[in-house]
């Protein structure tokens, strides 16, 4: 047994000395608060750095929905996307919600709708202030204080993406008709049905900003009324000549399933 000491001591101490070289910035990230005057209330965000990142570098930030489901999985993929050299390194903040359950859907959702996902019709008992209807203060928040925070705290260029999916879907592609700081919308099976399609007559309605956005749209068509509320919006967005759109349907994913394929492709669609 004695003879085996030496050999697993340099072991040790070999792999001790790579382990110490390494940056650990992807295993760790950040935790800031903002006391939000547009929400009236404490808000968190999450800030995950590229490897070796610097302050004399500028970085394009990826701004995540749902960070409690979504936040270590996109800094994950994007990790491994930047360290190929596939796209370039990003500064990745995750945006969390309070009561979760709760403030989600009112974070992300711009009125009461009076229709469900499949279809069928609802009254205020369904959609009501105590459960939606919040978006204008959230997205006075996002603009106005986190990405001002961000910012601030960190090396960022003028290179913005939002990754919405569900709710969060129907947000970004909210943002299209308003003065948005945004470079980059990634939308995922977004809820287009809230409000009868109420993102695409808008669209239709109000003039676009004549600003450029790289749009990508991945989508499943469970139900039928979710599926034609999306295919509505796409040919909406293609006849306005400031949006580059690339869509995908996703045939072999549900709902949930469709996000880690979706940003992994979509975040290299970004930069072909």
């Amino acid at each position: 047994m004695k003879k085996f000491i030496p050999l697993i001591s340099l072991c040790f101490l070999f792999s001790f000395d790579v382990l110490a070289q390494v940056d650990s910035s992807i295993f760790n990230f950040r935790k800031h608060i903002i006391n939000s005057e547009a929400l009236d209330e404490s808000r968190e965000y999450w800030v995950s750095l590229p490897m070796n990142y610097s302050d004399t570098a500028q970085y394009p930030v990826i701004y995540v929905f749902d960070a409690e489901w979504r936040f270590d999985l996109v800094r994950n993929i994007e990790y491994d996307l930047a360290g190929n050299r596939k796209i370039p390194a990003h500064i990745i903040v995750g945006i969390p919600h309070v009561e979760m359950e709760v403030k989600r859907a009112i974070d992300l959702t711009f009125g009461h709708s009076r229709m469900e996902y499949d279809g069928d019709p609802v009254d205020s008992t369904w959609f009501n202030a105590s459960n939606s209807g919040g978006a204008h203060k959230f997205y006075q928040y996002l603009k106005e204080e986190l990405i001002t925070d961000v910012d601030k705290n960190y090396s960022t260029n003028t290179d913005r993406i939002l990754v919405g999916h569900s709710y969060g879907g129907y947000f970004a592609a909210y943002l299209l008709t308003m003065d948005h700081p945004f470079t980059a919308l990634q939308i995922y099976d977004p809820s287009i049905w809230y409000g009868n399609g109420e993102v695409t007559n808008n669209l239709k309605k109000k003039s676009t900003p004549n600003k450029k956005v790289n749009i990508y749209i991945s989508y499943q068509i469970d139900p039928v009324f979710h599926g034609d509320k999306i295919k509505e919006f796409i040919s909406e967005i293609e006849t306005h000549n400031n949006f580059k759109l690339n869509h995908i349907e996703r045939k072999n994913e549900t709902h949930n399933s469709l996000f880690m394929i979706s940003f992994l492709e979509g975040i290299q669609w970004l930069y072909k």
